[in-house]
């Protein structure tokens, strides 16, 4: 049975918010991708792309680190259970002054890395340290850079609050402009600026990413501003949340430093084709599995307050399976499809068949862990709901060390190249998932483990049927129309669109439960701010 604080209600304004948030995130994936075609196209998967994505991942995981996601793991369950207890002035009393603290401390550590970044650099790319020229390129874009990490920081503040009060709008839409801003960039700077105007392009939508979103803190019951209430209660436990929260979220994205680590010693094009299949790889989770987790997370943090644990596991039940029947047949057309969607995707200009190749080796071994990867995100939410955040925190640190191990194990003695690195990140996924769920059942008491079992096996074994249609399919339309990019497009939508209507056929037939949750998606009523 479902809880009375899961009710039919809550679930419908859940699933439109869920929707909302997909469709953001889709149109904004739609020129995320756009934005990776055109620089496939102008840069290839050569040097200068790698150096571009060096400079890229250190501060966009230092600010993942202690900024924008950490924040606001950190902040909603503590914005969110003072809104509940009607204490709104001591709720915006805290985000000033979280506000006023990770501004000066991040402007600091920021400032510091512009000054040594020549020295800091080389120790996240070793294998380029005796390229100056791409070391040099790094150098540069990555002083560009660097000051995101504090406009993101203030971003994540903004989207907290935003969150806390169940308006998702503003925040599942600003990332569209990022993208566009990073496309006119290119499109403008190119010939003057060369790959530094795709550095150019993120640094400018990072800033209008933020300026969009601060009106819509007005009529919210208070505002932002420099505060230093260093001694309220609220404001430390936020201080005690984020220290294990930013290492938790920080160390899962250390393994994208690590992986570039290894990357950086496959040759010039390794850590471009690594950073192209991933974001590839990216597309369904960020889709689903973010989605879902975003919109749950402050209800989990609501329901964890009203100290609620029936609904509160219902509700990250039906998350995980509704995210394991998303992203389990996603993954299924990756694996069947993954050289004729990159080729798709990426093979103009610049970007040759070679490219083509180790990228779609890269997706393949990258899309066995997709689910679990989703999976985790949500149970790491779950944690820092029940305000447990150093449990998921420990095991990113021993599955960063794990990833290392995979890593080196792969590539040199299974002589897998840079195709252990994705099959390394899958096979990290899956432990971590593995591990959350025994961690949590053990906090809660029980999980509903058979029904995610269950919905699991079942979505896996139809997933199959998914795979053979996409193949199939798509392998007789390539045979019959060649591949003229227009014929492409058709023979590769065609067979998307069969497993498509192949899975949710089976799961019609078969009655599958999580359709349900997508039926209130459709509603008129499922609809929120």
């Amino acid at each position: 049975m479902e809880p009375t604080g899961a009710g039919t209600g809550a679930g419908h304004r859940l699933a439109g918010a869920a929707l909302l948030i997909m469709s953001a995130t889709t149109l904004s994936r739609v020129f995320g991708y756009a934005r990776e075609i055109v620089a496939a196209r102008y840069f290839g998967a050569g040097a200068e792309k790698s150096a571009f994505e060096v400079a890229f991942l250190v501060p966009s995981t230092v600010q993942m680190l202690v900024a924008q996601a950490a924040l606001s793991a950190a902040l909603i369950p503590i914005f969110t259970g003072l809104l509940e207890k009607d204490r709104r002035d001591e709720a915006w009393l805290v985000a000033r002054t979280v506000f006023t603290v990770v501004t000066i401390a991040l402007s600091i550590v920021v400032s510091l890395f512009i000054i040594f970044a020549p020295q800091i650099m080389p120790v996240f790319a070793p294998g380029y340290r005796n390229d100056p020229a791409i070391m040099a390129d790094i150098v540069t874009m990555t002083r560009l850079l660097f000051p995101t990490v504090v406009l993101l920081a203030i971003t994540g503040v903004v989207i907290s609050i935003l969150n806390s009060f169940e308006h998702f709008t503003l925040p599942a839409i600003a990332p569209i402009l990022w993208n566009v801003v990073i496309l006119a960039a290119i499109f403008l700077g190119y010939e003057r600026l060369g790959i530094e105007a795709l550095a150019w392009g993120v640094l400018l939508g990072t800033i209008i990413q933020l300026v969009v979103q601060l009106p819509w803190l007005r009529g919210r019951g208070g505002s932002l501003g420099f505060s230093l209430a260093l001694k309220n209660r609220n404001v430390r436990r936020v201080g005690a949340m984020m220290l294990p929260v930013s290492l938790s979220l920080g160390l899962i994205n250390l393994n994208g430093i690590v992986n570039v680590q290894f990357a950086s010693f496959l040759g010039d094009t390794g850590v471009a084709a690594m950073i192209y299949a991933f974001r590839l790889y990216q597309l369904p989770e960020a889709l689903f599995a973010i989605a879902v987790g975003t919109v749950l997370f402050p209800t989990l943090s609501r329901l964890a307050a009203r100290g609620d644990p029936d609904a509160f596991r219902y509700t990250m039940t039906l998350g995980l399976r509704v995210i394991f029947f998303l992203l389990l047949p996603i993954s299924a057309v990756f694996l069947s499809l993954s050289e004729p969607i990159v080729r798709l995707a990426y093979e103009h200009g610049m970007f040759t068949a070679g490219d083509t190749s180790r990228v779609a080796s890269a997706l393949f071994f990258f899309a066995f862990g997709s689910a679990f990867s989703g999976g985790s995100a949500l149970l790491t939410r779950s944690f820092f709901s029940l305000g447990r955040p150093w449990k998921p925190t420990l095991l990113a640190l021993a599955n960063l060390g794990l990833n290392a191990l995979l890593n080196w194990l792969f590539i040199y003695p299974l002589g897998l190249g840079l195709s252990g690195i994705p099959l390394a990140t899958s096979v990290v996924s899956a432990t971590m998932f593995m591990a959350l769920l025994l961690l949590i059942r053990r906090e809660l008491g029980r999980v509903d483990g058979r029904a995610i079992l269950r919905s699991g096996a079942s979505v896996a074994a139809t997933s199959v049927a998914v795979a053979a249609a996409a193949y199939f399919s798509w392998r007789f339309l390539d045979a019959s129309l060649g591949r003229a990019l227009g014929a492409q497009f058709i023979s590769l939508s065609t067979a998307m669109a069969g497993a498509a209507a192949v899975f949710l056929g089976i799961a019609w037939l078969t009655r599958m439960p999580e359709l349900s949750f997508l039926k209130l998606i459709r509603r008129p009523s499922a609809r929120t701010s």
